[in-house]
């Protein structure tokens, strides 16, 4: 199968060196969620919502995020991007049937991971990600390691939470209102210690 790859025009060959590094990092860090097995080029193309423009877009998102990463980190709005479509097709493969909540935990993951969002403002769940993950507050380390033992288990911690949310869709919106009553908590707080 790898054979095919060497036939390739050179950009692809880069994409599939540079995506499969990145999938090999995520598939360390998400080993307590479960083996999110190899990736092919032919992986990406299966994604519903990356087709014909799109796909070359992703492309050239990983080439470019490959030759920020030096300078800048993952803190790219390349990188969010990558991340976000990675972790969505790990989440997917470990049991997130729903797209939705697949794609919301991408989001998340591509969050912790730049500390950049993809739009104007964090959605609901990419929020809850974020506060699983940095549960006393916190910030993102755009240099984190994949291998860390706590980096794995907080990822094991949401990964399981979300998994909650498909089997008990109630669940999430219990966690909602209680991540709302804890926000009001914080804000309380440092407007005390200012």
């Amino acid at each position: 199968m790898r054979n095919m790859f060497f036939r390739l025009p050179t950009s692809l060959n880069k994409t599939y060196e540079i995506i499969t590094r990145e999938w090999e990092d995520l598939r360390c860090s998400f080993e307590m969620c479960g083996d999110i097995g190899d990736l092919t080029l032919e992986d990406l193309r299966d994604i519903k919502w990356l087709v014909g423009e799109e796909y070359e877009w992703l492309i050239s998102k990983i080439i470019k995020m490959d030759e920020k990463v030096s300078q800048n980190g993952y803190a790219t709005s390349e990188a969010m991007y990558v991340f976000t479509v990675l972790a969505m097709m790990a989440a997917r493969r470990l049991g997130l049937d729903s797209e939705n909540l697949a794609f919301n935990f991408g989001m998340g993951y591509g969050f912790v991971r730049t500390g950049l969002i993809s739009y104007d403002r964090l959605e609901p769940m990419q929020l809850l990600f974020y506060k699983m993950f940095f549960p006393l507050g916190g910030t993102w380390n755009i240099y984190w390691g994949f291998d860390p033992y706590l980096v794995k288990e907080k990822l094991s911690v949401v990964f399981n939470r979300f998994t909650s949310w498909q089997n008990n869709p109630e669940l999430y919106k219990e966690d909602f209102a209680r991540s709302q009553n804890i926000e009001e908590l914080w804000t309380a707080w440092e407007e005390a210690n200012e």
